[in-house]
């Protein structure tokens, strides 16, 4: 019987410890900015055209945090790192083009690339973008 309540109470201690300890701020691993020219579709969130701000912050998971700022538009993305990209030195956002409709498909930074999905109905524009487009991105040096 003591073995189960040691069982209990440890666990139901780190519970508490995580619950009401102060959470831990994100650290920034890479901001900058980019101007698009033109209304894109980035997930679910219409950016329109004009000069953005990001962050890229690290959390306690294995999941980054996207954060981009606009005049009139604040989007947060969870995000995971695809891999380490080794050919990505120059920093774009790489949109799908089709009539006046963009949507973002990729973020290449130095060391650093992740594909963003697209909606269902966007999916065969997406795979088949034509032409396509890049948008440069300043990343600030630390």
């Amino acid at each position: 019987m003591k073995s189960l309540s040691k069982a209990f109470v440890v666990p139901a201690g780190l519970l508490t410890i995580g619950l009401f300890s102060p959470a831990v701020p994100a650290a920034d691993v890479l901001a900058g900015k980019f101007t698009l020219p033109h209304a894109t579709r980035w997930n679910d969130t219409i950016l329109p055209a004009g000069d953005y701000t990001f962050r890229v912050a690290r959390t306690m998971t294995n999941a980054d945090v996207l954060k981009v700022r606009g005049a009139n538009r604040v989007m947060d993305l969870y995000i995971f790192n695809e891999s380490t990209c080794e050919k990505c030195r120059h920093a774009s956002l790489n949109l799908a083009v089709k009539n006046d409709s963009r949507v973002v498909t990729s973020l290449e930074l130095p060391g650093f690339h992740v594909n963003f999905k697209v909606r269902q109905s966007e999916e065969a524009f997406a795979k088949n973008p034509s032409p396509s487009e890049q948008v440069a991105v300043h990343v600030n040096s630390n």
